[in-house]
C-alpha cells in the first residue's frame, strides 16, 4: 500500500506546483465522486475537469494513468493499441489504493508523483481549453491550474485516446 495520505498527496502537488512555479487555484469542497458534481461544487466546466484513470496491463500487470476531459470516456481500445497491450483494463480499487493512497475519483493526474511513479497518457482534447481543473488526492481538495503548465509538470504522453460520453 502507498505510504501518502490525502493531506500528503494535495501537499505533493502544490509542492510541485510551487517548484514549477505555476498560478494556481485550490478549491476546498464536500465531499465529491463524480466530475459533474465536482464541477457544480467548484463553480467550474465540466469540460475542464481532468478525470485520471488509474489502468492495469493485465499479462504485465503494469501500471499505467489516462487522463481525459470530464465530459469524454476514455478509449481502452485505442490506448490498447497505442501500448500494444492485449489486455488493458481498469485497475481494481485496491490496487488504485495501493498504487497511489487514493481512492478512486479522487486520484490527481500526476503519475509522476507516485512512488514508482507511472507513466501519463492524455487525451488531446484536455488542451481544447486552457485551464484544467481536477482532484487533488481527496474528494475534498481540487486544483485549477493552465493545462500547459500541467503538461510541462507531468509530461504526459499526448494521444487521441478519448471518445464522447
Amino acid at each position: 500500500m502507498s505510504d501518502y495520505s490525502e493531506t500528503e498527496m494535495f501537499s505533493r502537488i502544490i509542492a510541485a506546483l510551487d517548484a514549477a512555479d505555476c498560478p494556481y487555484e485550490r478549491f476546498e469542497h464536500e465531499h465529491v465522486h463524480h466530475s459533474a458534481d465536482a464541477a457544480k461544487m467548484r463553480g467550474t466546466k465540466l469540460e475542464e475537469a481532468a478525470k485520471a484513470i488509474v489502468l492495469e496491463c493485465g499479462g504485465s500487470g503494469r501500471i499505467v494513468m489516462g487522463v481525459v476531459s470530464g465530459h469524454r470516456r476514455l478509449d481502452l481500445k485505442k490506448l490498447k493499441i497505442m501500448l500494444g497491450e492485449k489486455d488493458l483494463h481498469l485497475a481494481h480499487p485496491d490496487k488504485v489504493l495501493a498504487a497511489t493512497g487514493c481512492t478512486i475519483g479522487s486520484v490527481p493526474p500526476f503519475g509522476n508523483l507516485f512512488t514508482p511513479a507511472m507513466p501519463v497518457y492524455c487525451d488531446s482534447d484536455v488542451f481544447a481549453r486552457d485551464h484544467i481543473v481536477f482532484s487533488a488526492g481527496s474528494h475534498h481538495h481540487s486544483v485549477r491550474m493552465l493545462a500547459r503548465d500541467w503538461e510541462r509538470v507531468v509530461k504526459p504522453v499526448v494521444a487521441d485516446i478519448g471518445k464522447e460520453s
